[in-house]
């Protein structure tokens, strides 16, 4: 069972952990890298949610390659 305790400390290791320290743009289930759900691949989603996203907040696209660069790392 998971406690509380184990919550923070998962969050604390992936924030704070060197062995994290310079990586971004993974996916992790608990505290093991993990591949994200194959939705997260999927350039024409992300560009999608992108332009949403912009759209709702009235936030400009700063790149048209914005949603691309975005994407999850694979393993």
């Amino acid at each position: 069972t998971s406690r509380v305790e184990d919550g923070a400390a998962a969050i604390l290791k992936l924030a704070v952990g060197p062995e994290i320290n310079g990586r971004s743009g993974l996916y992790f289930n608990v505290q093991r890298e993990a591949r994200a759900n194959a939705q997260a691949y999927d350039t024409a989603a992300r560009r999608r949610l992108w332009d949403l996203s912009a759209r709702l907040t009235g936030l400009a696209r700063e790149s048209t390659n914005a949603a691309a660069e975005l994407a999850p790392r694979g393993l």
